[in-house]
């Protein structure tokens, strides 16, 4: 899970894993996640069942991509608005 987007069944596992008593060695082998990442998710999602930790992966993605697109619309309006103050 190192560096790349991590889907809520990898996430579901790690912290499986981790209540089940694995040493946080065993979790750096199998998934390539170190210690303090175990323990932000942890936090993160303590007491969240698989679909809600699966619907709340989907909305932080589609936030994500919301606000990228809010972004992307804000430069293109600000540009817009400065070329039509030159033209006047």
């Amino acid at each position: 899970m190192k560096n790349k987007q991590t889907t809520d069944d990898q996430i579901s596992n790690v912290l499986n894993d981790y209540d089940a008593g694995k040493s946080g060695a065993e979790l750096l082998e199998k998934y390539g996640i170190y210690g303090t990442t175990i323990f932000e998710l942890k936090k993160k999602y303590k007491n969240v069942e698989t679909d809600i930790l699966s619907e709340l992966i989907d909305l932080h993605d589609e936030n994500s991509r919301l606000k990228t697109m809010y972004t992307d619309l804000s430069l293109q309006y600000r540009k817009l608005k400065d070329l039509l103050k030159e033209d006047f």
